[in-house]
C-alpha cells in the first residue's frame, strides 16, 4: 500500500506525464471551430485560479510562509522569486453543451495539462529573478453531425464538422523588484495548428449511392513571438506594531497591470477540396479539385492588458510575514473583432473583457499544531464577454471559484524544502437566454509546488 509520501512524489510525475501525452476523452465544443479556439478556462497557475483569476496584483506575501507558486501572468512577480520553484498543474474539465431549442445535450470531459514552470531567484541580493515554462492557451476539439433536408430533391443532406488543434505557449521572463515596485517582461513563442474540415453526402436517396462524398479540409500551422510586459507594486495604507512584541501588522494597497503586445504570426495552410470516401479511420480521395499545399500567411492577434488591485493584511515577525487576509478586484480586456484575422479574413468574433473578484484567507500558517490554521482558503468569481460570437449575440461567461493551498508537513525540519498543493475548482457556464446554445462546466485544477534553496554558496568546507 502506497504512503503518503510516495503518493506526493508521483505526483509531479503523473502530472508531467500529461504534457508528453495529454489524457483525453471526449472533447466536444462547437465554439471552438471560431478564431483560435477555446480558450483554457484560466490559464493560470491554481492559486489565481482559486480566487476568480485574480493575478495583476498578486505579491509574493500572498503566497504565505510555506514557499510560493510562480506567478506567470504576471513576470514583475519574477523579482521577488527568492526560492527555486518547481510548479505544474492538470486540469479535469466536465462540460455539458445544450441546444435550447432542440433540447439536446452532449457531454464531455477531459484531462489536460495545464501549466509546467520552474521559477529561479537569479541575485536575492538585487532582487532578481527569471521563469520559463510552458502552458497551453487555448483548444480546438469537436466532431458535430448535422442532417438537412434538401426540399428542391427530396434529398437529406449529412454534413460532419470536424475541428482539432489549439494553441500553446513556450516562455521565459525577467523581473526585477526595489522596494515598492517591481517591473519584468516574458517573451517566447505562441505556437499551435488548427485542422478543421467539412465531409457532405446524401443519405436516404436511391441515387445516393452512386455519390461520393465531398470533403473541404483546411490545415493551418502557425507560430510567432510574443511579449508580455508587467508592473507591480504595492503600498502601506496602515502600519501597527504590538506592545508586548516586535511583531507587526501592515494593511497594504498592492496593484499592477500586464500587457501582451499584438502578435503577428507565421503561418502555412494545407487546403484540399476533393471527393472521395472518408470514414473516421480512412480518407480515400478520388477526385481532387484543388490542393494548395504551406500556402504562407500571417495570424494577428490583439494585445491583452489586465489591471488589478487589492487590499491585504500583512502579518510580520521574526518567524516571517505572510498576508492573513486578501481581497483583489481586476479587468481584463482585448479587441478580438477589431484586431484578430486569419489570412486576411476574420471569424464572427467580439472584443472581450472580463471582471474579476477573488479572496484569500490564511488564519495562521505559523499555528503548526492545528494544521488547518496553516491551510490557505481562496474564493472568487469571475463574468464578462467571450470573445467568440458565432450567433451575433454575443456570449456571456461567469463561474464561482473555490480552493485551497494545502501546505506538506515537511519529513525534516531542518531543510528549507516547501510542498504545497493548490486545489482550485470552477463552476460556471458560457451562454445566456439569447444564445440557442449554452456550455455548462466544472473545472477541477491540481496544482504541485515545490520550492527549495538550490546554488547556495558554502559557507564552510
Amino acid at each position: 500500500m502506497l504512503s503518503a509520501k510516495k503518493i506526493i512524489r508521483l505526483i509531479p510525475i503523473i502530472c508531467s506525464m500529461g504534457f508528453v501525452q495529454s489524457v483525453t476523452a471526449q472533447i466536444n465544443s462547437p465554439f471552438s471551430r471560431y478564431g483560435l479556439g477555446n480558450e483554457i478556462q484560466i490559464s493560470q497557475n491554481a492559486t489565481s485560479q482559486a480566487m476568480g483569476g485574480f493575478t495583476a496584483a498578486y505579491t509574493a506575501s500572498m503566497n504565505g510562509s510555506f514557499g510560493q507558486s510562480i506567478n506567470f501572468n504576471n513576470p514583475a512577480s519574477f523579482g521577488t522569486i527568492y526560492m527555486t520553484t518547481f510548479d505544474l498543474g492538470v486540469n479535469f474539465t466536465n462540460t455539458k453543451l445544450k441546444q435550447e431549442s432542440t433540447n439536446k445535450q452532449e457531454k464531455s470531459n477531459y484531462l489536460i495539462p495545464n501549466y509546467l514552470v520552474i521559477g529561479v531567484p537569479l541575485s536575492k541580493e538585487k532582487k532578481m529573478g527569471m521563469a520559463f515554462g510552458l502552458r497551453p492557451l487555448t483548444q480546438v476539439n469537436y466532431s458535430i453531425n448535422e442532417l438537412k433536408l434538401v426540399s428542391s430533391t427530396g434529398d437529406t443532406l449529412y454534413n460532419n464538422y470536424v475541428g482539432s488543434g489549439g494553441l500553446n505557449q513556450v516562455f521565459l521572463g525577467l523581473g526585477k523588484s526595489w522596494k515598492n515596485i517591481s517591473v519584468g517582461f516574458s517573451t517566447g513563442v505562441n505556437f499551435g495548428r488548427k485542422k478543421i474540415q467539412n465531409i457532405k453526402s446524401l443519405d436516404y436517396n436511391s441515387d445516393s449511392t452512386y455519390l461520393y462524398q465531398t470533403m473541404a479540409s483546411t490545415n493551418t500551422v502557425y507560430g510567432g513571438v510574443f511579449l508580455n510586459l508587467g508592473i507591480l507594486g504595492e503600498t502601506t495604507l496602515k502600519s501597527k506594531t504590538h506592545a508586548k512584541t516586535t511583531d507587526k501588522t501592515e494593511y497594504s494597497l498592492s496593484y499592477g497591470a500586464t500587457a501582451t503586445l499584438d502578435q503577428n504570426m507565421s503561418a502555412k495552410q494545407d487546403v484540399l477540396r476533393t471527393t472521395g470516401i472518408f470514414t473516421s479511420t480512412t480518407e480515400n480521395a478520388i477526385d481532387t479539385a484543388y490542393y494548395g499545399k504551406e500556402l504562407p500567411g500571417k495570424i494577428k492577434m490583439p494585445a491583452l492588458i489586465t489591471t488589478g488591485i487589492a487590499l491585504h493584511k500583512k502579518e510580520i515577525s521574526n518567524r516571517g510575514t505572510y498576508d492573513q487576509w486578501v481581497i483583489g478586484i481586476q479587468y481584463d480586456k482585448s479587441a478580438w473583432k477589431d484586431k484578430y484575422s486569419n489570412y486576411g479574413t476574420t471569424d464572427p468574433l467580439s472584443n472581450a473583457w472580463m471582471m474579476r473578484v477573488g479572496v484569500q484567507f490564511c488564519p495562521n500558517p505559523f499555528d503548526y499544531e492545528n494544521y488547518f490554521s496553516t491551510v490557505t482558503y481562496r474564493a472568487g468569481y469571475y463574468t464578462g464577454k467571450d470573445y467568440i460570437n458565432f450567433d451575433n449575440k454575443g456570449l456571456t461567461v461567469s463561474a464561482f471559484t473555490l480552493g485551497m493551498g494545502l501546505p506538506i508537513r515537511k519529513y525534516r525540519s531542518y531543510d528549507y524544502q516547501f510542498t504545497v498543493l493548490n486545489l482550485a475548482l470552477q463552476m460556471g457556464q458560457r451562454g445566456s437566454s439569447v444564445n440557442d446554445f449554452k456550455e455548462s462546466f466544472i473545472q477541477f485544477t491540481l496544482g504541485y509546488s515545490l520550492s527549495d534553496i538550490w546554488f547556495n554558496k558554502r559557507k564552510y568546507d
